[in-house]
């Protein structure tokens, strides 16, 4: 089983585990873990536009890669918030780092790195991560520019 490293992250959000979400096997299905993480990511970015005056109307950010590793199951009644954070930024691009973690005992259930990239909706292509995105993301995650 892979060794998960303890992270810091300044946004969590609690996850309220539905009915539908579970399968066959009594878990939480795979997929869903993914609009667990999209939750996540709003959240994360409601906070950000909360702790500065970052307009989120400058561009879009778009999902170009995920990697996920599934750890153990999330069952029905469990206790989970998914964890978000921003840990790196390029001229286009950043990453997302992910987890979902039981809250009672602390375990982490799924791990996941998201790559994405600004775009702009008009010109329909990649544009810069707009300053005050980098400014703002930065001085949260303590990132140097």
């Amino acid at each position: 089983m892979k060794e998960i490293t303890p992270e810091t992250f300044k946004s969590t959000l609690p996850i309220q585990i539905r009915f539908n979400d579970i399968d066959a096997l009594g878990h939480i299905n795979n997929n869903l873990y993914f609009s667990y993480f999209d939750l996540g990511k709003i959240n994360y970015l409601e906070d950000l536009k909360g702790k500065s005056a970052t307009s989120w109307i400058e561009g879009l950010i778009v999902v170009a890669r995920i990697e996920t590793d599934f750890l153990s199951p999330i069952y029905y009644k469990e206790n989970i918030a998914v964890d978000t954070k921003i840990i790196s930024l390029g001229e286009k691009s950043g990453v997302f780092l992910q987890q979902i973690r039981n809250v009672k005992n602390g375990d982490i259930k799924c791990r996941c790195k998201t790559v994405f990239v600004t775009y702009n909706a008009d010109t329909q292509s990649s544009m810069l991560i707009p300053d005050v995105w980098r400014k703002a993301i930065s001085e949260v995650e303590e990132l140097e520019l």
